[in-house]
């Protein structure tokens, strides 16, 4: 990927994305906030990503970021808010900077689909140009073909933990004497 860049231009990318990677790793350790050692742990793992990608690995580098930088920290993220919600104050339901975040995946998702719509899906049809890395081939191998019911599991898990935040957030709307009644109702047999 990378492999065109002169020694001394990846050296400095090299030596930039590795202080970025241990400034990120020692303010995790260091930082009291449990929400900041998260965002550092996610800036920690973009740039082992990047590394990945100077390393001529994209196929690990994407996976540096979809699976740690993503999936994982997102559940760490998800874990630290259900369990400081008591000391946050109340937010406004929507407001234009949510809406705009919210637009940005919304349009990368769009832009995905109409990239992959655009492509053959034959079966003969070749995913990878020319001769994969080691470890991409190795993936290949193991995948056996099953790329597709690799991608139906990972939209199951994703469909799984939307489900999971509507339910806390739906519990977290019920006033809190509400929840006591029910509570002292189910306590009572009624």
């Amino acid at each position: 990927m990378f492999a065109e860049l002169n020694a001394s231009l990846g050296n400095i990318y090299f030596g930039g994305l590795a202080l970025a990677a241990l400034l990120c790793a020692l303010g995790v350790v260091i930082t009291r906030h449990p929400l900041n050692a998260a965002v550092l742990l996610i800036g920690a793992m973009l740039a082992l990503s990047g590394i990945y990608a100077l390393l001529d690995a994209p196929f690990m580098a994407v996976l540096q970021v979809l699976v740690y930088a993503g999936a994982v920290m997102m559940l760490v993220v998800f874990v630290i808010m259900v369990l400081n919600r008591a000391r946050d104050e109340k937010l406004p339901r929507f407001d234009a900077w949510s809406l705009a975040t919210a637009g940005a995946p919304l349009a990368l998702c769009i832009l995905m689909v109409v990239t992959v719509l655009r492509q053959p899906l034959t079966a003969d049809a070749k995913a990878v140009r020319g001769e994969p890395e080691p470890i991409s081939a190795y993936m290949f191998a193991l995948s056996g073909g099953w790329w597709l019911l690799f991608v139906a599991v990972g939209v199951t898990l994703l469909v799984a933990v939307v489900g999971a935040v509507l339910l806390a957030k739906r519990r977290l709307d019920t006033p809190a004497e509400t929840a006591v009644e029910h509570a002292k109702d189910d306590a009572h047999g009624h």
